[in-house]
C-alpha cells in the first residue's frame, strides 16, 4: 500500500479531530510529496535499490547522475524529519517495547499450561478405558432410579389431570382440556402403565371425563350454532323500523378476515364462497389469555378441533343433524317470544287502530300498521337468525371436512371408508325450509293448524319421586344392625374414593332435589308434531305482502352465502318457494281475490259513490271501481315482490276484469231496462230484460260509427261546420229510420233521474277504471293503444300526460285532479303490469270491451235526450190545440214538460260528467227539434193565427232553454222553424218567386 496515502489519511484524520498542525509532520509530508511526484517508482513493491544506485553513479546520457544531488537532499530531509519525529515520540516507543515483552511472556505461559492439560487428558482417557464392574452396576442402578422417578412423576401428573381438565372445562378452554385429557388417556393406557393396577381408578375417571367433555362440547356447539349464547348476538340483527333488506354482519371467520385483507378487491360472491375456506394445514392455537367465546366462529372451530382430538367428529355430526328440527323449532319459539315482548307496549294500539275500509282490497296494505310491524319484526329477525344459523352449519361442515382431509393426509383414516360421514347442506336445509313453510302457512291460513291445537305437555310424561324414600324394599327381610354398619362403611369409602377421583364430587348432591336424567334425541317421536308456534297476529291472506319481501330477501342471501349449493334439485331454495307458491300461497291469494271481487261487486252499495272519490277525480266514481283497481294494483305489487308465476297473477287480474265487466254490463242493462228501478233490475238476468229505446239504439253499429265521428266526442275543435251539420242530419235520418214511423211509449223512455245519474256514474267510472289499467300497462313509455272501431275516448284530457299515445285511440278521460292524484303509491315506485304476446292481446281485448261499454253509456245518455225530444214534440204536434179563439201567452204543456225534462237531464249529466261530455249529450238537439217541427207539421189538425203564435212561443221557449246547453251557432237553427210557421200568415194563395 502507498505509504504516502497512509500518511495522508492519518494526517487528515488528525486534522479533522481537531489536532494542532505539527511542523515535523509537515516536513515529512513535503518529503513524501516530493517522492511521490518525482521518485514514485521507489514505491513499487518490486523496486530494486541497487539498480537505482548504479543509475545515480552513471554519468552517461541514460544515467541519473544529474539527480544524485537531489536524491541526497531528499534523503537528508527525510532523515531529519524522521529524527525529529523520533525525538518527539521516543517515550511512546520505549513503552511499546516493554508491553511487547509482557505479551510475549504471557504467550509462553499459556503454551506451558496447554501442554500440561494435554497430558492430564491422556491420563484420564487411559483410566476411563479400564474395565470396572462396580461402576457398571452403579450406572444400571442409576438408570433404574431415573426410570422410577420419571414414572412417579408421570403418575403424579396423571393424578392431577382430572382436576386440570375440570378447571379448563369450567374456563371453556376445551381444546387444551381435550389435548391434556387424550394425552393422559394414551399415557395411562400405554403398555408400561397398563401393568399398574393402581391406575384403574384413574382410567375410569378419565373415561368419564371424556364423556363429560364430549357432552359439554356438543352443548356448547349447539349454543353457538343456534345463537343461544349472548356472545352470538353480533352474528344477527334484530328488526329496525322501515327495514327493507337483511343486514350484513361484519363478524366473519378468521380465515375470511385474512383473505379480505390480502385481496381487498375480490368479488363479493367470491368472498362469500371463500369465507369458510379454512386451510386444512393451518394450526389452530388456543389463546388461554382471553375468553374463547367472545369470537363465536373461533369458538366453534375450537370445539370441532376438540372433537377431532377426542375422535368423535362422526357421532357429533350425527347428533347435530338429529337435533336440528327440535332446535330450529325452539329458535322460532324464542324469536316469537322476543318479538312479543318487544311489541307488548303496542298491543293496545293494535286493538284500537282500525284501518281504512278501502284497504281491505289492498293485499299488501290491508293490515293496520301495528300488525304489519309485528309480522315484519318477526320475519326479519327470524331470517337474520336463520342466516346466522346456516352460516354456522356451513362453517362446522367446512371444519369437519378440513379435519377429514388432514386425517387422510396423515394416514390416520382411510378415505374410502364411510365411517367419517359429514352431513350435506340439503340435510340441514330440509328441516329449516319445513319450519319456514309452516310459519308462512300459519300466517296465511288457519286451516292447517288443527293438529297444532293438540298440544302435549312433555311434563306429563315426567315422573318424579321422593328421593328420601327407597325405591325398593324387602318386606320380609329382618333388621340386621351389623349389616347396616358394614354397608355404611362401604358407602363412606365409596364416597371418599369418588371424591378423590372425580373433582367437584359432592356427597350431598346425591340427596339433593335436582333431577338427574338422560336425554335421548328421537327424531321420530318429538312433540313438535303436535305443537305449533304461538301466533302474534291472526292468519290472513292479506299477510302475504309482509311475508314475501323478507322471504325473498332471505332466499337471495342464501344463494350468496351458499353459491355452490345445487339449487335446481327438489330441495333447492327456488324449489321450496315454488312449491310453497303453487300449493299454499297462490291458492290462498286466489281465494281471497274471489272473495274481494264478490265483496266489491255484490251488494246494494257496489255502484254507489265512493266517499273518497275527490282524491281521485272531480266527478264521482263508484265504490266497486275504486276497490277493484286497488285490488289489481296490489296484485301487481305482490307479483313484483315474488317475480315468478307471473302468469298466475295475470290470470287473476284477467278474472277480476272479466268478473267486473259482467257486473258492469249487468248494471248497464238493469239501468236502461224498461220499468222498475235499477236496483230491482240488478237481480234479473240480462237476457230477460227489455231495454229502453235509447239503450237499444246505443248498440246499433251504424249509429255507433256515426256518433264516434262527432267532434265533441273526439274533441276535434277544427271540425268544419258544414261537416257537423251533415253529420247531425245523417244522425236524424238514421234515428227516424230506427223509429219506424211509430210513436214512442212512455215505458221506452227513462224518466227517473236516479237511472240517468247511474248511467253517468257508470260511464265516468268505467273510463277512469280503464285509464288506471292503462297506466299499469304503459308507465312513462310510449305504447300504442289498440285502435277501436268506434274511435272512442278522445285524448285532449291527456295531452300533457306521459305514457299515452297522441292519436288514434282513447282520448275521453277524466282529468279531474289526475295529474297529482292516483291510487298508486309513489313511495313504493311505479306499479307495472308486464304483458307479452297473447296475454297483451287478451288485455287489449278486455280493455276494448270496457271502452265500448263506457261509450254505450254515454251514447245512451245522448240518445235518451233525443228520444225525449222526439216523444214530447210529437205529442205536442199530435195532441196540441193550435186552433185558438184567444191569443195565448204560454207554450204547449208538452213543450213545458220537455224543457223541464231537458233541465233535469242536464242536472244529472252535470253531476256526473265533465262539460265536454255535456256538450256531446246535447249536441244536435236544435236541428232535431227543427226537423220534427217541420216534418210533423202535417199532424196538426187545425191551426189559426193564434195557433201560429202558440207555435212561435213553443219555438222560443225551446230556443231559450237550449241556449243553456248548446253553442249559439247551433241554437240559431231554431229560426228556421219560426220562419216556417210564419208562412201561415201569408195565406195559401201567395206566389213564391
Amino acid at each position: 500500500m502507498d505509504p504516502y496515502n497512509q500518511y495522508s489519511r492519518a494526517h487528515n484524520q488528525g486534522y479533522l479531530n481537531g489536532n494542532d498542525y505539527n511542523d515535523n509532520f509537515s516536513e515529512i509530508e513535503a518529503v513524501l510529496q516530493e517522492i511521490h511526484n518525482g521518485w514514485d517508482f521507489m514505491l513499487d513493491e518490486n523496486f530494486d535499490p541497487v539498480t537505482l544506485a548504479l543509475a545515480l553513479m552513471d554519468d552517461s546520457s541514460v544515467g541519473k547522475e544529474k539527480d544524485y544531488k537531489t536524491f541526497r537532499r531528499m534523503l537528508r530531509n527525510l532523515d531529519a524529519s524522521l529524527e525529529s519525529i523520533v525525538d518527539d515520540y521516543y517515550k511512546g516507543f520505549n513503552n511499546s517495547i516493554g508491553t511487547f515483552g509482557g505479551v510475549l511472556q504471557h504467550i509462553n505461559d499459556s503454551q506451558d499450561r496447554v501442554a500440561q492439560m494435554k497430558n492430564s487428558l491422556r491420563k484420564c482417557k487411559g483410566e476411563l478405558l479400564e474395565k470396572r464392574t462396580d461402576l457398571l452396576n452403579m450406572w444400571h442402578k442409576s438408570e433404574q432410579h431415573k426410570e422410577m422417578l420419571n414414572l412417579l412423576e408421570i403418575i403424579e401428573e396423571i393424578r392431577s389431570t382430572p382436576e386440570k381438565v375440570e378447571r379448563l372445562m369450567n374456563s371453556k378452554y376445551v381444546l387444551s382440556a381435550a389435548d391434556l385429557l387424550m394425552q393422559s388417556t394414551r399415557t395411562v393406557n400405554s403398555k408400561d402403565m397398563k401393568q399398574i393396577g393402581a391406575l384403574d381408578d384413574i382410567r375410569r375417571t378419565l373415561d368419564g371425563q371424556k364423556n363429560t367433555l364430549y357432552d359439554l362440547l356438543i352443548e356448547e356447539l349447539h349454543n353457538h350454532l343456534y345463537l343461544k349464547s349472548s356472545f352470538c348476538d353480533n352474528r344477527w340483527a334484530a328488526y329496525v323500523l322501515e327495514q327493507q333488506s337483511l343486514p350484513k354482519t361484519d363478524h366473519k371467520p378468521r380465515s375470511f378476515t385474512n383473505t379480505s385483507q390480502q385481496n381487498p378487491k375480490s368479488d363479493s360472491n367470491d368472498s362469500e364462497e371463500n369465507m369458510f375456506a379454512v386451510d386444512e394445514n393451518a394450526i389452530l392455537v388456543e389463546d388461554t389469555e382471553k375468553n374463547p367465546e367472545t369470537d363465536s366462529y373461533y369458538y366453534m372451530e375450537i370445539i370441532m378441533e376438540s372433537l377431532a382430538i377426542l375422535g368423535d367428529i362422526p357421532p357429533a355430526m350425527e347428533t347435530v343433524k338429529e337435533r336440528l328440527p327440535l332446535e330450529i323449532h325452539r329458535l322460532v319459539d324464542k324469536t316469537i317470544n322476543e318479538v312479543e315482548e318487544r311489541r307488548a307496549n303496542s298491543k293496545e294500539k293494535l286493538d284500537r287502530q282500525s284501518g281504512d275500509v278501502s284497504d281491505i282490497y289492498c293485499l299488501d296494505r290491508a293490515n293496520n300498521e301495528a300488525k304489519t310491524e309485528i309480522l315484519k319484526d318477526l320475519l326479519w329477525t327470524l331470517y337474520s337468525k336463520l342466516e346466522a344459523v346456516l352460516r354456522g352449519f356451513r362453517f362446522t361442515e367446512t371444519c369437519a371436512r378440513r379435519i377429514k382431509k388432514r386425517l387422510i393426509a396423515a394416514r390416520e383414516f382411510d378415505g374410502t371408508q364411510d365411517t367419517f360421514r359429514i352431513y350435506h347442506f340439503h340435510e340441514i336445509w330440509r328441516p329449516v325450509q319445513a319450519e319456514i313453510r309452516t310459519l308462512l302457512q300459519d300466517y296465511l291460513s288457519s286451516q292447517e293448524r288443527t293438529l297444532q291445537k293438540k298440544t302435549i305437555d312433555i311434563n306429563f310424561f315426567t315422573f318424579s319421586r321422593d328421593k328420601n324414600k327407597p325405591l325398593f324394599s324387602f318386606t320380609e327381610s329382618p333388621q340386621d344392625q351389623e349389616l347396616d354398619q358394614a354397608y355404611q362403611r362401604v358407602q363412606s369409602n365409596l364416597y371418599s374414593s369418588l371424591k378423590k377421583q372425580v373433582p367437584g364430587f359432592d356427597k350431598d348432591f346425591i340427596n339433593s332435589d335436582s333431577v338427574l336424567h338422560s336425554s335421548i334425541i328421537d327424531k321420530y317421536a318429538s312433540d313438535m308434531a303436535y305443537r305449533g308456534h304461538k301466533l302474534l297476529i291472526k292468519p290472513d291472506a292479506y299477510n302475504v305482502s309482509v311475508l314475501l319481501q323478507p322471504t325473498m330477501a332471505f332466499l337471495v342471501r342464501l344463494r350468496q352465502v351458499f353459491p355452490s349449493y345445487d339449487d335446481t334439485n327438489a330441495e333447492g331454495f327456488g324449489s321450496f318457494l315454488d312449491d310453497f307458491a303453487i300449493n299454499v300461497f297462490l291458492p290462498q291469494i286466489e281465494e281471497k281475490v274471489m272473495q274481494l271481487i264478490s265483496h266489491a261487486t255484490v251488494g246494494m252499495d257496489a255502484f254507489q259513490d265512493d266517499r273518497n272519490y275527490m282524491n281521485l277525480s272531480k266527478y264521482p266514481i263508484v265504490k266497486s271501481a275504486v276497490a277493484l283497481i286497488s285490488l289489481i294494483q296490489s296484485l301487481c305489487r305482490t307479483m313484483h315482490s315474488m317475480p315468478f308465476h307471473t302468469d298466475e297473477y295475470i290470470r287473476m287480474i284477467e278474472v277480476v276484469l272479466l268478473k267486473y265487466y259482467e257486473k258492469c254490463y249487468q248494471r248497464f242493462y238493469s239501468t236502461v231496462a224498461r220499468g222498475g228501478s235499477s236496483d230491482d233490475n240488478d237481480r234479473k238476468d240480462t237476457r230477460e230484460m227489455d231495454i229502453s229505446t235509447s239503450g237499444d239504439w246505443a248498440q246499433d253499429e251504424n249509429l255507433i260509427g256515426l256518433l264516434a265521428q262527432n267532434p265533441y266526442f273526439n274533441d276535434d275543435t277544427r271540425a268544419d261546420f258544414e261537416f257537423v251539420k251533415a253529420l247531425n242530419q245523417t244522425e236524424i235520418t238514421m234515428e227516424f229510420k230506427l223509429k219506424e214511423e211509430r210513436t214512442f211509449d212512455t215505458e221506452e223512455l227513462i224518466f227517473e233521474s236516479k237511472r240517468l245519474v247511474a248511467l253517468g256514474r257508470l260511464y265516468h267510472s268505467l273510463k277512469w277504471f280503464v285509464r288506471e289499467i292503462w297506466e299499469l300497462r304503459v308507465p312513462n313509455q310510449q305504447l300504442k293503444l289498440p285502435s277501436l272501431p268506434s274511435g272512442s275516448f278522445g285524448n285532449a284530457d291527456f295531452e300533457n300526460e306521459p305514457g299515452l299515445p297522441d292519436g288514434t285511440s282513447s282520448r275521453r278521460w277524466s282529468t279531474a285532479g289526475h295529474d297529482k292524484n292516483s291510487l298508486q303509491d309513489d313511495s313504493a315506485g311505479p306499479i307495472l303490469l308486464p304483458l307479452k304476446n297473447e296475454a297483451a292481446r287478451r288485455f287489449d281485448t278486455l280493455l276494448t270491451t270496457y271502452q265500448q261499454l263506457a261509450e254505450t253509456c254515454l251514447f245512451t245518455l245522448r240518445l235518451e235526450n233525443r228520444c225525449h225530444v222526439i216523444y214530447y214534440l210529437e205529442m205536442a204536434m199530435q195532441e196540441g190545440n193550435y186552433y185558438l179563439e184567444d191569443e195565448t201567452y204560454e207554450p204547449d204543456p208538452y213543450i213545458i214538460t220537455l224543457n223541464q225534462d231537458l233541465v233535469e237531464v242536464d242536472d244529472c249529466i252535470t253531476a256526473s260528467l265533465p262539460p265536454k261530455d255535456e256538450l256531446f249529450a246535447f249536441d244536435g238537439l236544435p236541428a232535431l227539434i227543427v226537423h220534427i217541427l217541420i216534418s210533423e207539421a202535417s199532424h196538426i189538425k187545425r191551426m189559426n193565427a193564434n195557433g201560429v203564435q202558440k207555435m212561435m212561443r213553443n219555438v222560443l221557449a225551446l230556443q231559450q232553454n237550449l241556449a243553456n246547453f248548446v253553442p249559439p251557432s247551433q241554437n240559431s237553427v231554431m229560426e228556421r222553424a219560426r220562419e216556417y210557421y210564419q208562412l201561415f200568415n201569408l195565406g195559401s194563395e201567395v206566389n213564391y218567386c
